[in-house]
C-alpha cells in the first residue's frame, strides 16, 4: 500500500516538471513581453513543485 502512495506521488512530481518544461519551452519561440511573465510565473512554479513533491515523496516514504 505505501509503494502504490510513492509511486503516484512520483508519477505526481513528474507530470508537473514536465508540464513546467513544456510551457518553458513553448515560451521561448514566443517573442512577447508576456511570454517571460508565462515562464516565469507558470513554468518555473511547476517545476519547482514537481522537484519539491519529489524530494518530500522521497524523504515521507516509510520502507516495510
Amino acid at each position: 500500500m505505501s509503494s502504490d502512495r510513492i509511486e503516484k506521488r512520483i508519477r505526481w512530481s513528474g507530470l508537473l516538471v514536465v508540464a513546467g518544461l513544456v510551457i518553458q519551452i513553448f515560451t521561448m519561440f514566443w517573442t512577447h513581453p508576456l511570454a517571460f511573465m508565462c515562464f516565469i510565473l507558470v513554468g518555473c512554479p511547476l517545476v519547482a513543485a514537481g522537484m519539491v513533491l519529489y524530494l518530500f515523496s522521497l524523504v515521507t516514504h516509510h520502507s516495510t
